[in-house]
Order: structure tokens, then sequence, then C-alpha cells
């Protein structure tokens, strides 16, 4: 993957090269690219997300020294084509497959889901190699509507691809795992009650009958606090 947002903006050249992205307004340009590959943004929005706090006149006279600059430090899209468009004062961030960590996160919960039910261990697999894609607050650099609207989507969907990970491990009989998998998810969120009831359910399972009891305890203080 070329481009990271699941964490702190990241952006590797072909050559394993990390490109050198200022922080400020070229990583928040970018980052605004990022939260639509592919598709064209006008320079009014793509100020706003930039410039959350201001109006600008001329958005796209502000904005095209940054996008010139990173046109040079981002890698190249295909073998000669700038990875940045610009027409009639609307930007593009061109992205090829496998390019963006946050689609390939979502193709491989995609697969996962698939597969649970005829292959879990290949579904376990997927979720694992989705999970292990995070490496923080996706698209930080950024904070618009959009932006946190993207990071709620996708944080759901990775305690979602977690869960599932917990019904391929359970399918496979690895119960052991999965109380450790939920034990640390509990200590990631302990607000979750859906993970504190999912360890009950384990334990219950693996006959821990002791430690089920206290983490249905913790169940019901969430579920109280949340009432």
């Amino acid at each position: 993957m070329l481009f990271r947002v699941l964490g702190p903006l990241e952006v590797v050249h072909v050559d394993g090269r990390k490109a050198d992205i200022p922080a400020g307004t070229s990583e928040h340009v970018l980052t605004a690219l990022l939260l639509r590959p592919n598709n064209w943004v006008s320079a009014e929005n793509l100020a706003e997300a930039v410039w959350p706090d201001r109006t600008s006149s001329s958005p796209a006279e502000e904005l095209w020294p940054h996008v010139h600059d990173l046109c040079r430090r981002t890698p190249l899209f295909g073998e000669t084509s700038a990875r940045i468009e610009s027409m009639g004062g609307k930007y593009r961030l061109n992205i090829a497959e496998g390019e963006l960590d946050s689609i390939v996160f979502e193709r491989l919960v995609h697969n996962g889901r698939t597969l649970l039910p005829t292959d879990p261990e290949m579904a376990a697999r997927c979720f694992r190699a989705a999970a292990g894609l995070w490496r923080g607050t996706p698209f930080a650099a950024l904070n618009t509507y959009h932006s946190r609207a993207e990071t709620d989507r996708l944080t759901r969907l990775r305690w979602a691809a977690l869960d599932h990970l917990v019904d391929a491990m359970m399918a496979l009989d690895h119960t052991a795992g999965s109380v450790t998998l939920l034990q640390a998810l509990t200590a990631e969120d302990p607000k979750r009650e859906r993970t504190w009831l999912r360890l009950v359910e384990v334990l219950t399972h693996a006959g821990r009958s002791i430690e089920a009891a206290a983490a249905s305890r913790n169940a019901a203080r969430v579920a109280q606090r949340s009432a």
C-alpha cells in the first residue's frame, strides 16, 4: 500500500521510501483528497476541509501551491502520471487497487464475511489482516463532518471485523485465543457492552465459570451506565 490513512497519514513510494509530506496544510489537503479517492473535489469543498474556520475568496489560488508540491512528493500514478489531477477548479487523487489501506481493509472484511460460513480458517486470516492495518485513528489530520463520519463508519466496521474474528476462532475451536483477544478488546474499550458479553459467552463455553461471572458483572455495569 502506498497511502495509509488508518492512523497518522503515511505515504510510501514503490521502492519503500517514505514520502516527506509536510505537516499542516499539505497534510490536510492530501488527507481530504484521500477521503474521496478517485473523485473530483471542488476547490471550495477542499478549502473548507483544510481551513474549516475561515472562508476564502480564491480557494483554487490558495490551494494550488500545496497541490503542486504534493504532486512532486507523492508516488506517480502508473509510470508517468501525476498522482493528483486538476481541472476547472477541481482536484482528484487517483488510487489504484491495493494502494489505499482503508479500501484494502474493507475488501478484507468483505472477503472474511463471505468465507466465514464455509472456511473459518481463511476468514480468520482475512479479519486478522484487516485489523492489522490499523495504526490509530483514521483520517486523524482532519476534523470535519465528513472525516468524522468516515472515521466512525470505519471504526464500527473494525469492531464488527474483530467480532467476526471471534466467530471464526470459535468455529476452529480456538477458545483460549478467543479469550485472549476479547480480554485485550475489553481493555482497549471497557465501555463496549458487546465485547463483555462475547467474553462471557466464550468463558462459559470454556468452563471458566468464575471468570465468566466477573465478566458478566462488568457487562451489567456497562449496560447500567449506558441506560
